[in-house]
C-alpha cells in the first residue's frame, strides 16, 4: 500500500523519525575503529545530519511528493511504486537542492544576488526559488538555448544572458560575469548543499512506505543517487540502491570501472538531463562504496518506457525519469523479481516537440510502428489493392511514398514505402 503523504493512514511520518542521531552509515562505522576505516569512507563529505538539516529548511517550500503504486509497470514481475518528483513546483527533484542552496545563503549574499549556469532543470529550480526568496538572479545560457526555456527563466524575473555555443562556454562565462556584476556564482555540479536537498527524497520515502526492498534511481553525474544512498542506507542499510544510466553517456559506469571519475564522450540522448561528461567526485566517493548495482539502458528502452508511462500510468516524464522503468522493462534487473521496488521519477520537463519524436521512437521500439517497402506493378489500382491488404490486418497507414525514378528493377514496377 502506498502512503500519499505524511498524514496518511499507516504512515510512519514522525518529526523525530528524521532526527536519528549518528553519522552516515552508522551500522558500518560502528564495526570498525576510526583508524581502520576504508579510505573512501573518510572521503564522504555528505552526512545524514546535512540531509536532516536541509529538510528542516525546505519542508515548507517544497512539495511532499506522493508515492503511487504502478498500474502496469512490473506487473507479474515485482511490486513497483513511483516517487513522483515530476510534481515538484519546477517539475523535477532539482527543486529540493535549489531551495536548500538558496535558503543557506547569508543575508548579504541574498542582497547581492547570484549568477547561475547549468542544466535546464537546475536553472528552472534556481530561478523559481530565487524569485520566491527575493534573490536577484542572472542566468547564463548558450546561444542555442530553446526560446521556451529562456521564457520560463524570465517568468521568474531572472536576467538571461546568452553566450557561447555550448554549456561549457556558458558556464565559463558565468564565472567572469558574476565578478563583473558582483554576484555569487552558483553552479549545479557536485555541490554538497544541493545533494543535501536531494537526499530529503530518501527521508520522505522511508516515511511513506512501510517496506522497500530496492530503489532504482536515474544516474547522471551522481548527485541524486549518492544523496539517496546516504539518507536511506544510514537508516535502512538492507535496502538495495540501484542506478539506471543511459548507455549514451555512461559516466558513472566508467568511473566505477576506472575507480575514479574520468571524462567520457557526450552523445545525444533522450535522457538529456543525464548527459554529463564526468561523474562528480563527492558523489563518486559515496557511490563507489555503497551502490548495490548500476545498469545501462539504451535509447529504444528509454523511449519504450516513456510510452508505457504516458499511456498506461498517465505520467508525463522526461527521458531521465524513465530510465529506472526502462531497466525494469528491459529485463536488466531480474534479481528484483517479487520485490517491492521504488522508481524515482526524477522529472517531467519535456517539451511538446521532443515528446512527439519520443512517441514515434517509442512506438517503433514497441513494434507498433513499422516501416516496410513493397514492389508492385505500376498499373492502375495496384497501390489501392496494397492498401486494402494492409487495412485487412487491422493496421493504419500513416504515410506512403511511391518511387518510380530510382527503381532498379524495371520501368513497369513501382516501389512503395509505408509507415
Amino acid at each position: 500500500m502506498a502512503h500519499m503523504g505524511p498524514g496518511s493512514a499507516g504512515s510512519t511520518a514522525d518529526p523525530e523519525y528524521w532526527h536519528i542521531t549518528g553519522d552516515s552509515f552508522p551500522s558500518i562505522k560502528s564495526e570498525m575503529d576510526a583508524e581502520e576505516e576504508p579510505e573512501h569512507l573518510t572521503k564522504i563529505k555528505l552526512k545524514l545530519q546535512d540531509i536532516q538539516e536541509a529538510h528542516s529548511k525546505i519542508k515548507k517550500d517544497i512539495i511532499f511528493t506522493p508515492v503511487v503504486e504502478a498500474k502496469h509497470v512490473g506487473r507479474k514481475f515485482c511490486n513497483v511504486f513511483f516517487k513522483l518528483e515530476n510534481l515538484q513546483y519546477t517539475g523535477s527533484f532539482k527543486a529540493r537542492g535549489a531551495c536548500n542552496a538558496l535558503a543557506s545563503l547569508s543575508h548579504s549574499e541574498r542582497s547581492k544576488g547570484c549568477t547561475i549556469s547549468g542544466g535546464r532543470n537546475f536553472l528552472l529550480a534556481m530561478t523559481y526559488y530565487g524569485h520566491r526568496y527575493s534573490i536577484p538572479t542572472s542566468v547564463v545560457v548558450p546561444r542555442d538555448c530553446p526560446i521556451a526555456d529562456r521564457h520560463r527563466y524570465r517568468e521568474n524575473y531572472a536576467v538571461v544572458k546568452m553566450y557561447g555555443s555550448d554549456q561549457n562556454d556558458a558556464s565559463l562565462h558565468a564565472l567572469s560575469y558574476c565578478e563583473e556584476i558582483g554576484t555569487k556564482h552558483m553552479h549545479g555540479y557536485d555541490r554538497l548543499d544541493l545533494m543535501a536537498g536531494y537526499g530529503t527524497i530518501g527521508l520522505e520515502l522511508l516515511c511513506q512506505l512501510d517496506k522497500i526492498d530496492a530503489i532504482i534511481c536515474p544516474v547522471g553525474s551522481g548527485g541524486l543517487i549518492a544523496s539517496l544512498i546516504v539518507a536511506v542506507k544510514s537508516l535502512k542499510p538492507k535496502c538495495l540502491i540501484y542506478g539506471a544510466e543511459c548507455a549514451s553517456c555512461p559516466v558513472m559506469t566508467r568511473a566505477l570501472q576506472e575507480k575514479k571519475p574520468v571524462m567520457v564522450q557526450l552523445n545525444a540522448t533522450i535522457a538529456d538531463s543525464l548527459a554529463n561528461n564526468i561523474a562528480g567526485m563527492n558523489a563518486f566517493n559515496v557511490i563507489k562504496g555503497y551502490l548495490d548495482r548500476i545498469v545501462t539502458v539504451d535509447e529504444r528502452m528509454i523511449s519504450r518506457a516513456m510510452i508505457m508511462l504516458l499511456e498506461r500510468e498517465k505520467l508525463i516524464v522526461e527521458g531521465a525519469a524513465a530510465c529506472p522503468v526502462a531497466a525494469l522493462l528491459g529485463g536488466r534487473v531480474p534479481e528484483l523479481a517479487g520485490k517491492i521496488v521504488v522508481c524515482i521519477v526524477s522529472g517531467g520537463n519535456v517539451n511538446s516537440m521532443r515528446m512527439a519524436r519520443v512517441i514515434d521512437r517509442g512506438l517503433a521500439a514497441d513494434g507498433r510502428l513499422v516501416k516496410f517497402m513493397a514492389t508492385v506493378p505500376d498499373v492502375p489500382g495496384a497501390i489501392a489493392r496494397l492498401l486494402v491488404k494492409v487495412g485487412e490486418t487491422g493496421a493504419d497507414v500513416r504515410s506512403m511514398v511511391p518511387e518510380r525514378t530510382w527503381m532498379k528493377r524495371d520501368i513497369f514496377s513501382i516501389s512503395v514505402s509505408k509507415i
